[in-house]
């Protein structure tokens, strides 16, 4: 039962990509006109005397129909929905002349009509198809609206029949229309939610906005960079699974806290975390809030072991500046953040201690009041820059 219920409703891997989000929706809708030819052949074998033509040439059309919703199941999608529609605009015009035009079976025409368009069909050949339907349908307005039924069905039967093609014809068409709007909906919000885990909201709304390149000038930022202490002896000793897995379990709590700080993830590199405060949006406290960030970070390293059941331990680099941020490229794009404050910081961090902070003169200046912090001060020689003016803490 599980594997027919799987074959229903799960696209086969054939099924062509375009049509794999209506797949649900037209499979749902195959199946309601299923349950619906049954109740209306019910009726009529109750009801009409000479029931045998109407529902022998119902059955011969299902089972077309049929056909259609196989081949559309095991993937042939656009080859079933085209024999199910055809089949469905043939069905109805017998019904019309076999009951009359008071059954309503016409409003079949039109809405295989708008499903036909609906669908992604190629488009000159969904619109002959559409426009070949609302032909009939004329035709069948201008020659039989006004014909008597080959065969006498009871009045009651007649009104219930017209209820029941209203109601058939918007469920049919409303059903994978709803659905697929519903989906298309679902999938959008997806596409956003991704779009906001590697850049800032902001960014990514510009981005939407068809902007094809973002750049900002951040005249004030702080960048924490933190990378663990003797990764690369780890990895080398360790399987891929458990590089993967330490970083992963990490990477994730920092993920966490620096979501809930409201600070921006730029991105990871190896075994670095790089965080920026104060951008897109300037923010006051850039500097506090990822300073008390960074003993938040060795505390969550420090929860986690290597091989030989050694805590984890970070080296951070913390500093203040300006710098250039923005997205460039046209595939595989990422927001990024550029500038001689991004550099000194990743230098910081490289001439830092286990579990301390390295921080520049510019970082202690903007934090120490607020912290009550008077360290001792040291000169460290970085490449291109010379001596310069750090704080470790």
């Amino acid at each position: 039962m599980d594997k027919i219920v799987e074959i229903l409703f799960t696209p086969q891997p054939r099924h062509p990509k375009e049509w794999k989000p209506a797949f649900l929706a037209m499979q749902l809708g195959f199946i309601a006109g299923g349950f619906g030819l049954l109740g209306r052949d019910l009726l009529i074998f109750l009801s009409v005397e000479n029931w045998t033509p109407i529902i022998g040439f119902e059955l011969l059309f299902a089972s077309i129909i049929g056909v259609g919703f196989v081949l559309h199941t095991f993937g042939f999608a656009a080859t079933g929905v085209v024999i199910a529609c055809v089949a469905g605009v043939a069905s109805a015009t017998c019904f019309i002349v076999l009951t009359g035009w008071a059954t309503s079976f016409y409003l079949w025409y039109v809405n295989l009509a708008v499903l036909t368009l609906a669908v992604p069909i190629r488009g000159w050949t969904k619109w002959s198809i559409a426009i070949s339907f609302i032909a009939v349908y004329s035709l069948a307005y201008l020659f039989l609206s006004e014909s008597a039924a080959v065969i006498e069905i009871p009045t009651l039967t007649e009104q219930i029949l017209a209820v029941s093609n209203i109601v058939g014809a918007l469920l049919i068409l409303g059903l994978p229309m709803g659905l697929y709007s519903k989906f298309l909906v679902e999938e959008r919000e997806r596409s956003e939610r991704l779009l906001h885990n590697i850049m800032p909201k902001e960014i990514a709304d510009r981005l939407k906005g068809n902007k094809r390149t973002i750049a900002l000038e951040n005249p004030e930022i702080t960048v924490l960079m933190a990378d663990i202490v003797n990764f690369t002896a780890f990895s080398e000793k360790v399987s891929a699974d458990e590089v993967v897995k330490l970083l992963d379990g990490i990477f994730s709590e920092f993920d966490d806290v620096v979501e809930d700080l409201g600070v921006e993830k730029i991105k990871t590199i190896g075994d670095s975390y790089m965080i920026v405060a104060g951008l897109p949006q300037h923010r006051e406290d850039h500097a506090q809030i990822l300073y008390q960030l960074c003993f938040e970070l060795h505390r969550i390293a420090g929860g986690f072991v290597d091989d030989e059941g050694n805590s984890i331990r970070l080296r951070i680099g913390l500093n203040s500046g300006p710098a250039v941020s923005g997205v460039i490229g046209k595939t595989k794009f990422a927001f990024d953040v550029w500038g001689d404050t991004i550099n000194t910081t990743a230098r910081l961090e490289a001439h830092g201690e286990p579990g301390k902070v390295h921080m520049s003169e510019r970082t202690y200046l903007i934090i120490k009041d607020q912290f009550d912090l008077d360290l001792e001060a040291s000169e460290v020689v970085m490449k291109g820059k010379g001596k310069v003016t750090t704080y470790l803490v």
